[in-house]
This record gives C-alpha cells, structure tokens and sequence, in this order.
C-alpha cells in the first residue's frame, strides 16, 4: 500500500528536521567543549593551530589556511585571538573613495550546517546577492555603524554604483563596538543588528537575533597582502589586518551554535 503523498512529505520533513537538530547540538557541544577548556586554564597556552598560523607568510596564505581548517580548529584559533583596535576598523565616509571595506569568506561550519549557512547568508541574507564581506565606518556617535556587502548583478552582468564600492550593494546594518565575549571571558568586536532592524517586518523577527564577533589574527610583521588588500601601521610595526569571525543568532542556540567566517581588510575601489 502506498503513502500517501503527504505522509511521505512530512515524514521527508521530519528526517530533515532530525538532521539539522542534531548537527546544530553537535556544533554547540563542540563550541562549549572548547570554550570551557580555554576558560579552565591558569595560564592560556596557545594552540597548535595557533602556532601554525602565526607562520603563515602572507594574506592569501593564511585565507587558503582558513578555508582548509575544521570548524574545531577555526574555534581553538579565535579563542586564542584578541579583538583588534577599532579605530583601525572604520572608513571616513560612506560616499568617498580609498576607504577600508573586508572582503569576506564563509569558513567550515561542519559537514552539515556549512550549506545551511551559505544558503542564509546568500540567499536570506543577501535576498539572492552573493555576500562579499563588510564594511565599517566612523561616525561621531557612541556607538558607530557598518553594513554588509553584496554584489550587484542583474541579468548576470554585474552593475555598478557609486561611493566606496562599486559593483558593491551596501545593505543589513549593524551596530559595532568592542564588548564582551559571549564565548569567554575576554573581549571580541561585537557586530550587532537588532537596533536596525524594523518592528513591524516578519523577517525582522530573524535578523534581529543575528550578531558576529570577531578577532584579528596576528600574522609575522612581514606578511605579504597582495595588490587589492592592504596593512595598517602603527607603533612602528605592519599588522595585516585579518579578521576571524563567529557570527550566530541568538534564538538558534546562540553563540555556542557560531557559523565561522573571515574578513580581509582591502580599499574600496
């Protein structure tokens, strides 16, 4: 006898609900299960991925890395991070050229979530535009703003606009501020989208949850980036400027159920 259709798409719906479920707590326990350790430690000792990247030798390099790496590992190397300095985050202006935008890359999430987490972040998030990265600048409020990037295409041509990024759709504003970490004890740059998000739209509800924290990972002085990207100078030492990032909602199991990604600092074009 066969099920009827319905039967077969609800239990088709129950699996995929099963599988997501248990993806999602198996990311969390891993989440805690590091965070508790690196919390648990008198002295912090640097991890063995941690020691790796502090050789890596330029930007496209350590984003090769990366992109290689196990959510586990992605996780053990931003516990070791520091937050960066954030006025070394921000542009001057939104509509003038040569200001600092970040290239971003969706990292490991796990063998599951990581397309659930390109399908949100292209296809929710970026409401069908490929997500690029990040943008931050100054202002002078307490508390300064950033958005997202996305490219621009239509009809699969790229279209262009204008200010700091062309062929670049600023869109999803965010809050940014150095805070607490919702891992651990110390201090992340905390990316918050809640006090820009509408009252009244549905899919408000979504995005209201959403924040990222990040870390700058610390490369050796030399560091080669190439020609699009750039490093920032300060006491007397180049710092390339790589940004490890959690980013989580915080009705989906929050921080411990983080989907990691980085940013690369660059100038708008």
């Amino acid at each position: 006898m066969m099920l009827p259709i319905t039967s077969l798409a609800t239990a088709a719906a129950g699996a995929v609900v099963v599988v997501l479920s248990g993806a999602s707590m198996s990311n969390m326990y891993e989440m805690f299960s590091l965070a508790n350790n690196s919390f648990a430690l008198p002295t912090p000792v640097p991890s063995d991925v941690t020691t790796r990247a502090a050789n890596w030798k330029s930007i496209d390099e350590a984003v090769h890395e990366l992109q290689t790496m196990s959510r586990r590992d992605l996780i053990s190397l931003y516990l070791d991070c520091e937050h960066p300095d954030i006025t070394e985050l921000a542009a001057t202006n939104e509509q003038t050229k040569d200001n600092w935008v970040y290239d971003g890359y969706l990292l490991s999430n796990g063998p599951i979530l990581t397309t659930i987490t390109n399908f949100i972040t292209n296809k929710l998030f970026g409401r069908g535009l490929q997500w690029m990265g990040k943008a931050y600048f100054s202002s002078n409020s307490a508390v300064p703003i950033g958005k997202n990037r996305f490219r621009l295409e239509q009809n699969g041509e790229q279209k262009t606009t204008k200010g700091i990024d062309p062929d670049v759709l600023l869109d999803r504003t965010f809050d940014y501020y150095i805070g607490q970490s919702a891992l651990c004890s110390s201090s992340s740059l905390i990316n918050r989208y809640s006090p820009h998000c509408s009252k009244w739209s549905p899919m408000s509800l979504i995005w209201r949850g959403m924040v990222d924290e990040l870390r700058v990972i610390p490369l050796s002085v030399g560091a080669a980036c190439s020609s699009d990207q750039t490093q920032t100078q300060k006491g007397g030492k180049n710092k390339a400027m790589l940004l490890l990032g959690m980013g989580y909602f915080t009705w989906s199991g929050g921080a411990w159920n983080s989907a990691p990604f980085c940013l690369v600092a660059k100038q708008g074009k």
